[in-house]
């Protein structure tokens, strides 16, 4: 662990100490090591190992290494100095060495220019040589380029920056979210920590000449260095989702099967990421507008410009995004942006991140904000893919007019043939009104798969970061900032997508192992001929959706009152058989087992301070139980034929099926035990062990010739099983109505009250249930059911398997994809609850909830493989395009450049194959 190596430092912690006190020491012998001849005074700190020179080997020595930090020895310690105070000179375009095209014996002072030249460990000042030779560029910017460094300005610059230290103040700025300030501060420190306001301040020329080195580095990865024909247009400076489907980049123009390839994005807003207005807008400058993520700035203007504001409610609930619409703040350009992504994988779409001025004000004003966005969403690379699938907070508000106003706007597009299916994030689902749930879940759309729909929320987070900074940024800068953050957000989603699609292969293919089994056993449990009007109501729904979606929702007027609730309870609380001989006999032994618990639960209810009269009320019950008893045990001997057997056996209660009001009761009663043992210090009756076949081992009862009636009781058992899981099941679907009809809805105390006095009654019936269940499955175990039978039909019962059914209570709750109903709904049910019409509509939801469960798993899996083979597909797309490139350019930096890039898109598209190998599936 981390603690056991600091431990071990320890140890070491005096040593390591010296060792580097130690090296503040002159460690040579004082003699130049290069010219052997001089006194040495000077060392490197830089520089690998211990080295010591005179001055003119250490200016020869360090004629191509002008970043390294120089010390001089000063007779008692080493002190910092810098190279240009040794007389070093940085010669342009020769290598370090003088131009040849200066005149002998001139002086280079005469050409000489004082550069500040900032690096990635720290702020160096130069004299810098120009290079005079004809042919050369004789601009100084242009020769500082050639050089390896960044002028600040091109006419006449003075201070430069290092390829090295831009590039990694981009990586700190997109990975660590640093400031400009913060990172050139740091480089101040590490030039003089001691003084850093005696260095050069270049925190401005840092700000300005990073923006244009990040166009530059943009312009040159996505080809516009080579082709210079064209400039770029809208989003051509953006990278976008490898896995998603491109028609014409990573599959074929036409594909038959319209779900698989449906468009499917996620929209959403982020509020931090506001904007000051500007004191002179008119001066800034673009050096990318709309050519990343953020749409261009003045046909967005023209379209809001064009909209006309016309309010209308919201028939849903009052989400934060409708709230957020009335936000207006007068020192704000912008409240925030709105962004469109793909769901699946969460790379945002190039060209589609607009500003908002008033919240998301498309869900009150018609024609702005995220109209926009989603247009040129569905617009990006969409070939002849005509679906597609949006998923937004307040989806089913905006979904009701985005036809008409498209329509009405001249700023709004859509392809021809466009189909549109709205939905909601399962997220902010649970928040919608129920009406919602049905016509907008994820989980009842064909293709949606196992996307959340939440994905956009994830990318906020670093985004927030970096909004206090952008903030009072120019419109121009801050627009590159974000499309930058947005373009290396997508990039961290390239170099992992092999690894994600991977990780969603597995999860997949365990979804369907989980959904498909249960939906079988359901399925095979039902009437046939249900099941099959069932199967067309779903193929209806999914065709037509609208209001044929209401299938998936429980119709609450079958259920039953709670009159009926109470009537059922009662009716079903005994049975009589009158069934003779060994039969009758036993079916008469397991009804003393349950007259056993009856009484036992009598006496736990007893009031601590019991009355004389209800003791005497115990002691009949007991009296009676134990007459019972006695002739069973009499008719027992006639049944066993005079074989002398061991004691009858003693059913021990599960305490994890004791309600908790009887747990207390048991504590408060424990003088009442007391007191009655002192009247009757024998067994009482509800504690007697009752003797059945079952009390004997399976041995023995052979060897006692007790097999056959071992074996009726077995029967017996089992069928006692399946009661008591039938009366389970309605009890819980009972208990589950009460809880959305009354107990959730109650308004006032006597209601809420009577509605938890009906679902605690529900609730001791359950545990009843549950533990005569478990009585007549131990009896089973002894009787040699086999294990097969035990660990597939007539399960253990769990507490957690015992909740409220949530698709009753909370149909539109958040994390229903892996749902699955307990083991005993899916045992032997649907044919025996053919006349209870609530248990019916139960069983019809539940159905089909499972089969689309099912159904998004194993859509998720066809996803999967083919986004594999769309992401082989793209990366050799961008392989074959940059091997264009090359076979076209004619300047060797620029065929370099592109194989380069031929290289890497190769190593991608060779490793996703690999990876891929026996999994995806790739459509020529």
């Amino acid at each position: 662990t981390q603690n056991d190596f600091i431990s071990e430092y320890l140890a070491h912690r005096d040593a390591y100490l010296d060792v580097i006190l130690d090296s503040e020491k002159f460690a040579t012998t004082g003699i130049c090591e290069t010219c052997q001849c001089k006194d040495s005074s000077f060392r490197c700190t830089t520089c690998t190992g211990d080295h010591s020179w005179c001055r003119p080997c250490l200016l020869e020595s360090h004629q191509s290494l002008p970043f390294h930090k120089i010390q001089f020895w000063n007779g008692k310690c080493f002190e910092d100095v810098t190279l240009s105070a040794q007389g070093f000179i940085w010669h342009m375009g020769h290598g370090g060495k003088s131009c040849p095209c200066y005149g002998v014996g001139q002086s280079h002072l005469d050409q000489d220019s004082s550069v500040i030249i900032v690096h990635s460990s720290g702020v160096f000042t130069h004299n810098v040589s120009w290079c005079r030779c004809p042919g050369s560029h004789h601009e100084h910017h242009l020769q500082l380029l050639q050089a390896g460094l960044f002028p600040a300005s091109i006419t006449r610059p003075r201070t430069a920056f290092t390829f090295e230290v831009l590039d990694h103040y981009l990586i700190d700025a997109l990975e660590c979210k640093t400031s400009a300030m913060s990172f050139f501060e740091k480089i101040r420190r590490l030039t003089n920590n001691a003084f850093p306001d005696a260095v050069p301040d270049r925190y401005r020329e840092l700000m300005r000449v990073s923006r244009l080195w990040r166009d530059l580095k943009n312009r040159k990865w996505f080809g516009f260095g080579h082709d210079m024909e064209a400039p770029p247009s809208a989003g051509d400076l953006a990278l976008f989702c490898p896995s998603c489907p491109q028609p014409g980049i990573n599959m074929p123009l036409i594909w038959e099967q319209k779900w698989l390839v449906m468009r499917r994005f996620v929209v959403d807003g982020n509020f931090t990421a506001q904007h000051m207005n500007m004191r002179q807008p008119q001066l800034d400058v673009f050096l990318s507008d709309g050519l990343g993520y953020m749409v261009t700035d003045g046909d967005y203007q023209a379209h809001l410009a064009s909209a006309m504001e016309s309010k209308e409610r919201s028939s849903c609930s009052n989400h934060r995004a409708v709230n957020a619409a009335n936000t207006n703040r007068s020192n704000l350009r912008a409240t925030g942006v709105g962004a469109t992504a793909c769901a699946r994988h969460g790379c945002f779409v190039p060209h589609c991140i607009v500003d908002f001025q008033k919240g998301e004000r498309q869900v009150f004003f018609h024609l702005l904000n995220l109209d926009y966005s989603i247009c040129n969403a569905i617009k990006h690379a969409a070939g002849n893919i005509d679906n597609s699938l949006i998923i937004y907070d307040v989806g089913c508000q905006w979904s009701l007019n985005f036809t008409q106003r498209v329509d009405n706007c001249p700023g709004l597009a859509l392809p021809d043939n466009t189909e549109i299916v709205a939905a909601v994030g399962k997220f902010h689902l649970s928040a919608h009104k129920l009406a919602c749930f049905a016509r907008y879940s994820l989980n009842f759309i064909q293709g949606a798969g196992q996307v959340d729909g939440e994905i956009l929320e994830t990318l906020w987070a670093p985004f927030n970061k970096i909004s206090p900074t952008a903030r009072s940024m120019s419109q121009a800068h801050r627009q590159e900032i974000l499309d930058d953050h947005m373009r290396n957000s997508n990039w961290k989603k390239l170099v992992r997508i092999v690894k994600t699609l991977l990780r969603k292969y597995k999860r997949a293919n365990k979804g369907i192992e989980d959904t498909r089994v249960p939906f079988e056993e359901l399925t095979g449990s039902l009437d046939v001929i249900k099941v099959r009007a069932w199967e067309k109501d779903e193929e209806k729904a999914k065709e037509e959706r609208g209001e044929h979606l209401n299938i998936y929702q429980l119709k609450i007027d079958k259920a039953p009152t709670m009159a009926e609730i109470r009537l059922k309870l009662t009716e079903s609380e005994y049975a009589d058989t009158g069934r003779l001989g060994s039969i009758s006999w036993l079916i008469d032994g397991i009804n003393i087992e349950d007259s056993q618990y009856v009484v036992s639960s009598y006496i736990l209810m007893l009031p601590k301070d019991a009355s004389a009269v209800q003791r005497a009320a115990v002691q009949v019950k007991r009296q009676k139980l134990a007459a019972r008893i006695s002739k069973f045990h009499e008719i027992a001997d006639a049944m066993t034929e005079g074989i002398e057997v061991h004691a009858g056996t003693e059913h021990m209660d599960d305490i994890r099926f004791c309600t908790t009001d009887v747990v207390e009761e048991v504590r408060e009663a424990a003088d009442i035990e007391d007191v009655l043992e002192e009247i009757d210090e024998e067994v009482p009756a509800e504690a007697m062990g009752i003797w059945m076949p079952s009390s004997v081992l399976r041995n023995e009862a052979l060897a006692l010739g007790l097999h056959t009636l071992q074996a009726e009781e077995l029967e017996l058992r089992k069928g006692q099983a399946n009661d008591c899981l039938e009366k389970l099941r309605q009890a819980l679907g009972h208990k589950a109505i009460i809880y959305r009809q009354h107990f959730r809805s109650a308004d006032s105390t006597w209601t809420g009250t009577r509605s938890k006095q009906e679902a605690l009654r529900c609730r001791i019936k359950i545990e009843k249930c549950v533990r005569r269940y478990q009585r007549a499955r131990g009896s089973m175990q002894r009787l040699g059911a086999d294990e097969d039978t035990l660990r597939t039909i007539y399960q253990d019962i769990q507490p957690h398997q015992l909740s409220v059914d949530k698709e009753v209570t909370e149909e539109n709750r958040y994390g229903q994809g892996s749902d699955r109903l307990a083991w005993f709904w899916r045992v032997n049910n649907g044919h025996d609850s053919q006349e209870d019409v609530w248990m019916d509509e139960f069983y019809r939801v539940n159905w089909l909830k499972a089969k689309a469960r099912w159904q998004r798993w194993e859509e998720e899996l066809r996803l999967v493989q083919h986004e594999m083979g769309w992401t082989v597909s793209w990366f050799k797309y961008r392989m074959e395009e940059w091997d264009q490139r090359y076979r076209q350019a004619t300047k060797p930096g620029h065929q370099a450049y592109a194989h380069r890039q031929v290289l890497l898109w190769g190593r991608f598209a060779l490793d996703a194959e690999n990876s891929f190998k026996d999994k995806m599936i790739v459509v020529v």
